[in-house]
């Protein structure tokens, strides 16, 4: 393979001949090695291209404050926003080869963005890469910038831009759930696993779309507050390394850059670089919505349990063939899809969990460890969702008269009467049956002879 040789603080290092990053970038490849025996790789940074389009905005954003405070020259603040209008345009993941779990609290993933703007900033300058003669990754594409800084910024930036997918997804799903039972068919209400009462099945599937609305409204506040940013606050917040202008204009230019108004400066800049509490508090939703959907899923998996031993109240859209042995099986494979993902969404919840609980002193660096985790379960929720609507909502249907009769059962009954003659003389009757259906059935239709 064809080298070129780069030099950084602890000296020389051999860099891809055709790559846009540097030194840096490589010696973070070569100490978290993607895979050991060359399958199944894990999955880099350039593979979650929500979070390097996310850097490169506020590099963007960071080159156009600085030249407009004369920090930048306006050739290198225009190669800067140029080199990265580009990569925005055709991100080239292969440039972004950084294991996504790497050590050093983002610092990888931050300077893998810088060269790789320098590089392309310096061919645009007329300079060849690698040379950092017109323009540095440090000097010039991380001016008044810190990892501490930039990074937290980032992962706030990355879900932001992910979670629109995701709460679209699951509009779809509740609203299909809200047209996918006729108003006039009956259905059995169930609790403690026992008979109940008569409801319409439109009810109970009017109570799972509230469900789904209401946790995506709650996901939706989480993922606002993260428009609070700390970028200016450097190191560890410490706003002192950045001219007072910048501090107060970067944020602006951050919202301008990426078209969203809605960002703002934290209040306190230690605390957003001590504390990602509002990311864990998106990941404590998405896994309430992961347990809410499980609870779904199951449920329609009883519901149409059959075809003759089963409630069989609800027919499930046959998608493919249910077994290799019993012909003719047809298995509830979208209900069961969708649990599993939600089993790893609940898994990615701990793992994002543990980034807050061992943030230690005046940075926490464990950012990595909740962005992914993040991002990877609302990309297994967007697709999950949108199939499992498709797929097995929108051609559900409901047995009538299987339907009819479930909910014209003894305890339905019993209810019924219970409201013509009063709870007393209806358990009356319920005790001298002692246990025995078939006399409980008898001594109705002598208790009660008019009634149905």
């Amino acid at each position: 393979m064809n080298t070129r040789s780069e030099t950084d603080l602890l000296g020389p290092t051999e860099v891809p001949g055709d790559a846009l990053f540097g030194a840096q970038t490589q010696r973070a490849v070569e100490n978290f090695p993607l895979c050991l025996d060359g399958n199944t790789p894990a999955r880099t940074i350039g593979s979650f291209p929500a979070l390097v389009r996310s850097l490169l905005l506020i590099k963007k954003a960071a080159a156009l404050t600085n030249f407009e405070l004369g920090y930048l020259e306006p050739a290198k603040a225009q190669a800067i926003q140029q080199a990265a209008d580009t990569l925005l345009a055709d991100l080239p993941a292969r440039q972004f080869p950084v294991h996504h779990l790497h050590g050093g609290g983002g610092t990888s993933a931050n300077m893998n963005v810088n060269e790789v703007l320098a590089n392309l900033g310096e061919e645009i300058l007329g300079g060849r890469r690698s040379e950092y003669r017109l323009l540095h990754p440090n000097d010039h594409v991380n001016l008044h910038q810190s990892t501490n800084d930039v990074y937290p910024t980032a992962c706030h930036m990355a879900v932001i831009s992910a979670w629109p997918q995701l709460n679209n997804a699951l509009l779809q799903l509740a609203a299909a759930f809200d047209v996918s039972a006729d108003p006039q068919i009956v259905h059995l209400a169930r609790t403690c696993f026992q008979d109940a009462v008569e409801i319409r099945l439109s009810d109970y599937f009017s109570g799972i779309s509230a469900q789904i609305r209401r946790e995506t409204a709650r996901l939706d506040e989480s993922v606002d507050r993260l428009h609070t940013i700390n970028l200016g606050g450097t190191i560890c917040g410490r706003a002192l390394d950045v001219p007072q202008a910048y501090l107060e204009k970067i944020g602006p230019n951050l919202s301008r850059v990426s078209a969203d108004p809605a960002f703002r400066q934290a209040e306190n800049l230690f605390d957003a670089a001590q504390n990602p509490d509002e990311l864990l508090a998106v990941s404590s939703g998405l896994e309430r919505l992961a347990r809410s959907l499980i609870k779904i899923a199951k449920d329609l998996r009883i519901l149409g349990s059959g075809p003759e031993a089963g409630l069989n109240e609800l027919r499930l859209p046959a998608v493919q063939p249910g077994s290799s042995i019993m012909p003719g099986k047809v298995n509830p494979v979208m209900p069961e899809f969708l649990i599993q993902v939600c089993f790893r969404i609940m898994g990615n919840h701990s793992m994002c969990a543990a980034g807050l609980d061992h943030g230690e002193l005046d940075l926490n660096v464990w950012e990595s460890s909740m962005v992914f985790s993040i991002l990877e379960s609302i990309e297994l929720l967007t697709s999950c969702v949108t199939v499992f609507t498709a797929k097995c909502i929108q051609g559900l249907s409901a047995d009538l008269e299987i339907n009819r009769a479930h909910a014209d059962t003894l305890i339905p009954r019993l209810t019924r009467l219970m409201h013509q003659y009063g709870y007393t003389r209806v358990s009356t009757v319920c005790k001298e049956a002692n246990g025995s259906l078939s006399q409980l059935k008898l001594r109705l239709r002598q208790e009660f002879p008019d009634s149905d």
